[in-house]
């Protein structure tokens, strides 16, 4: 984490101001900063992935957070779920390197009274067996849910794998719907670009707009991943 990575995220999210975010890849230091610079304005759901493991060494801890806008919203719920046979405690696929985990927030519109669900995930990236295998565990959790829901992360999968196949088979990826197929994944130019970050809907949701935010901050983009910026009504 450097400091043009830093003030450039802080910045990228404060100019935009969205009134929720989906962010994979926290680790403890980028969780602290975000915190310290952001959570007068937002709300942080989301464990790390090894669950406050203390034989972990820090860098490995991440977590994908949801942060929503405390003005617009109360959450009713929060649970991190992993990528195991049995989603509720720590583990991992098979396959996969690390444990993997997908956060899910209720969310209550203060003005409006509806309500979603918003989850934040990201699989990994070692082989398309093992992301098809996440994949799967994360279709039937969707199954089993009667929820307004939208969907955002790191799927390490291009639209051609069965990973993504099998999640866009339960949900609609608003991209798609907007016919943007742009690369989301640059990493600065070091190795092959692709699209493998998707925002998800179910079908009570009605997007209205959808972006690819290339905003770069000291002649660079803050990330090697470009954010995914989507309006939508419930």
């Amino acid at each position: 984490m450097n400091d043009r990575r830093k003030l450039g995220v802080v910045d990228l999210i404060k100019r935009h101001n969205p009134d929720v975010i989906c962010l994979q890849e926290v680790t403890v230091k980028w969780f602290s900063l975000l915190r310290k610079e952001l959570s007068d304005i937002y709300a942080f759901c989301g464990r790390d992935r090894f669950h406050g493991n203390k034989e972990i060494i820090e860098w490995k801890k991440e977590r994908n957070c949801v942060l929503y806008r405390k003005d617009k919203f109360n959450a009713s719920y929060s649970h991190t779920y992993w990528y195991n046979d049995d989603i509720t405690k720590p583990g991992m696929t098979e396959e996969a390197e690390y444990n993997r985990v997908f956060t899910c927030v209720g969310l209550k519109e203060k003005n409006s009274g509806k309500n979603f669900e918003l989850i934040s995930t990201h699989l990994e990236y070692t082989t398309a067996h093992c992301r098809e295998l996440q994949a799967e565990i994360l279709v039937n959790y969707l199954k089993k849910q009667n929820k307004t829901i939208v969907l955002a992360g790191d799927f390490n999968s291009v639209p051609e794998e069965k990973a993504y196949q099998l999640v866009s088979k339960e949900m609609t990826d608003i991209a798609k719907e907007f016919s943007i197929t742009e690369n989301t994944y640059h990493s600065y130019k070091r190795e092959d670009p692709a699209r493998i970050d998707f925002i998800f809907r179910t079908n009570d949701v009605k997007p209205l707009s959808f972006d690819v935010i290339k905003d770069e901050f000291d002649g660079l983009p803050p990330s090697d991943h470009y954010p995914l910026e989507c309006v939508f009504e419930l």
